[in-house]
């Protein structure tokens, strides 16, 4: 018999609500075994409406892949609609010269397109060049000066005409068919972005490399364009150092990520015979590595405080390319970096403090339910790796999710428009007009064949007017498709672990194959209850990110702050709605593996179950859940902290500094390696709350539906029969004859 302390223990007595308020608990089965057998299919309509969506999103896809091209939206296009550097006449030109690039102030502009002529050239300029004062001074215009003009495909500056001279004069390429001016400039996503220097302002005026000033043209509207685009020069230096980082140290993350799985597979291991001391591990080496970190982050702080020097700024308008590529490594050289990091660490450590003392009494069955868990993962082992399944496809639906948006994204045709049409031109041209719509081909052989002054040049793209609500539905697909994945996967663990707990002898009846079993027995009877389940997530989730955006919408107008608080409060309310649903639809699932019922029906009757049993549910799942969470970042710390004293030369190790990569931010791949460790972590330990969750709701079915006695045993361990002051009892003997 347990002691009266552990009867008296919070979540551990015997505390049921037997009122009928949530239902009648199940009575005793003989015949029940675990997931039964003679199912049939559940949530027919949920399945057929999910299929019929998912050819829906097929039939979109086609019409995407037809009328879409990416390559639009991923390499910058002339104002021919020619990609520069890919297309017929531009193989050798790969970047985007803007005749006026004023009027690109909006970084936007450089990928939706600028409201000024664009030409693909060879290179950027790289000087400053005032063509216009040329076309009042026609004698200066001579060969020199006419090569440095850029001007659009097919249009010579140096023509020579047949009887001498130029074809053109300066003044008439510059009206229409040349660049005004030129900035010196750089290649920034293959944009050609000027780059502003002190040899080229001069007294607050522009100049070009002969000195000359171009009156007209708006020193200011340069630098506000410069300015705006500043970040993507940032971006630019930033990404450089990441990729050279990368580059070097790509073995290290590579060996990280796998020391990191092979100990959370140690971990799980472990846990089959130590889980008292896994768990406490982890409690107070959280809590080590804590203290560890706010005072190595103190240490640094206090360093850096003495150190610390103010830069002095240059408040010059003088800018250059060097000027927005900063290093991103100087925040960790500021004292009030490290002073941020010690006081999240202290709130850290106070919080998991005061959680080990709240629950300490509440962790012994927690940690039981954990050592079922274990034996019922060892003893399936294929469940270790078989969230690499869910995880894959959800990775295939991403991709194909990306590679639709760009499809869409680009869907539409070319439009050309009628920009040069002579008074003169009336044979053949009369069915065109000034500014209006024109076929290219028709145009070349009915109008410029009888009009060479004549032009029908590229306008743009007409989007469909469907886009919007292609991307809706390509949203929502991926919503739905995502969630969908992941309820089968926990459908599938729930089926094979609650096979495992409802074996009374384990060690011989264990069903063979239960986690092939689980998932035959999910897809063939079972996916309109996963597309129930993952409709109403995806539903909520749609919800919130339309809040977010209407958020960010109201943002734009400050001042109101009673949508600020209405906001906040949905955001806030459908935040907790999601992960109340997320919850049911975890026990939802659980039950339907066992009993093969629908969604509502095994909602409700997982809801009720909790109901009735919702003292052991708040000290059990909880803790259970909080105690997993912290091996994940015991884990993810220890992996992370030994790279990071690797990468940063740390390790009192002769000649192992040869072999230390050299990085220019040794913080770059330790949060790659933090990254992916948390998530290999999370994929191998999702297993467990899995089978932490089955368990506990098989557990609490177990005490309602048996008593112990020889006829109505328990399935669950001695252990936990302890915890709860239960035992089964022996079989009565015979009576002697």
């Amino acid at each position: 018999m347990a002691s009266d302390d552990e009867a008296d223990e919070p979540g551990i007595s015997d505390e049921v609500d037997r009122s009928g308020k949530y239902g009648e608990p199940r009575i005793y089965d003989p015949d029940f075994t675990g997931p039964i057998k003679q199912r049939s299919c559940t949530d027919i309509l949920c399945t057929i409406l999910f299929i019929a969506f998912i050819i829906g999103w097929a039939c979109i896809s086609i019409f995407a892949l037809i009328y879409g091209d990416p390559q639009l939206l991923l390499y910058p296009t002339d104002t021919a609609g020619k990609k520069c550097g890919h297309d017929p006449g531009v193989e050798d030109k790969p970047y985007l010269h803007f005749f006026d690039i004023s009027k690109c102030a909006n970084p936007v502009a450089l990928i939706a397109g600028c409201p000024t002529l664009q030409v693909c050239v060879k290179k950027c300029p790289s000087t400053n060049f005032f063509a216009s004062p040329f076309a009042s001074e026609e004698q200066l215009c001579v060969r020199d000066v006419r090569e440095r003009f850029y001007c659009r495909p097919g249009v010579d500056a140096t023509e020579e005409a047949s009887g001498g001279g130029f074809a053109r004069t300066c003044q008439s390429l510059l009206a229409r068919d040349c660049a005004p001016y030129t900035v010196a400039s750089a290649p920034i996503l293959d944009r050609c972005v000027p780059t502003l220097g002190a040899e080229q302002v001069v007294n607050g005026t522009l100049v070009d490399s002969n000195n000359k000033t171009m009156g007209d043209l708006s020193l200011q509207s340069i630098m506000t364009a410069c300015e705006n685009l500043g970040s993507f020069l940032k971006i630019k230096g930033f990404g450089q150092d990441v990729g050279k980082d990368f580059q070097s140290a790509w073995w290290v993350i590579v060996v990280a990520l796998i020391v990191c799985m092979f100990v959370s597979l140690l971990w799980i291991l472990l846990m089959r015979w130590f889980t008292s001391i896994m768990v406490w591990t982890a409690l107070f080496g959280s809590l080590g590595a804590i203290i560890y970190g706010c005072v190595y982050t103190y240490l640094r702080y206090d360093r850096l405080k003495d150190t610390e020097t103010n830069q002095p700024t240059d408040n010059s308008k003088a800018m250059t390319v060097n000027a927005f590529t900063s290093s991103a490594s100087s925040l960790l050289q500021q004292k009030n970096t490290w002073l941020a990091f010690f006081i999240c660490l202290v709130v850290l450590g106070v919080i998991l403090l005061l959680l080990i003392i709240i629950l300490f009494k509440r962790l012994r069955i927690a940690i039981e339910v954990i050592e079922e868990a274990s034996k019922s993962v060892t003893s399936i082992l294929t469940t270790l790796f078989f969230p690499l399944v869910p995880w894959l496809l959800q990775l295939v639906v991403v991709a194909f999710f990306i590679t639709m948006a760009l499809y869409i994204a680009s869907m539409g045709t070319s439009e050309y428009r009628v920009t040069a049409l002579p008074d003169d031109c009336t044979n053949g041209c009369s069915n065109f007009a000034m500014n209006e719509t024109c076929n290219p081909e028709e145009f070349s052989k009915t109008c410029l064949s009888q009009c060479p002054d004549a032009e029908c040049t590229f306008y743009g793209y007409n989007k469909f007017e469907s886009i919007p609500y292609l991307h809706f539905y390509n949203l929502f697909a991926l919503l739905w498709v995502m969630f969908f994945v992941s309820a089968m996967g926990e459908m599938i663990l729930a089926g094979a672990f609650a096979a495992w707990y409802w074996t009374f002898d384990k060690q011989k009846n264990l069903p063979a194959l239960p986690l092939l079993s689980s998932a035959t027995r999910t897809l063939r009877y079972h996916i309109g209850t996963l597309a129930f389940g993952a409709l109403i997530i995806a539903i909520i989730r749609l919800i919130r990110l339309i809040l977010d955006y209407i958020d960010k919408k109201c943002q734009q107008y400050p001042g109101n702050q009673v949508v600020k608080v209405i906001m906040c409060c949905c955001k806030c309310c459908m935040w907790c709605l999601e992960k109340f649903m997320k919850f049911i639809n975890r026990n939802a699932y659980i039950m339907c593996a066992i009993y093969g019922k629908n969604f509502c029906t095994s909602a409700k009757d997982g809801f009720n179950l909790i109901m009735r049993n919702i003292l052991r549910v708040l000290a059990v799942n909880s803790v259970c859940d909080f105690l997993l969470f912290l091996g994940k970042i015991l884990i993810t710390a220890a992996v992370t902290v030994g790279s990071f004293y690797f990468l940063d030369n740390r390790i009192p190790i002769k000649g192992l500094d040869t072999v230390v990569p050299e990085t220019q931010n040794s913080w770059v791949p330790t949060i790659t390696i933090a990254l992916g460790c948390y998530f290999i972590t999370s994929l191998f330990f999702s297993v467990y709350e899995m089978a932490v969750d089955t368990i506990f709701l098989c557990f609490l079915e177990d005490i309602e539906r048996n008593d112990g006695s020889a006829e109505k045993p328990y399935f669950m361990s001695k252990d936990l029969m302890k915890l709860i002051g239960k035992k089964n009892k022996p079989p009565p003997k015979s009576p002697p004859t």
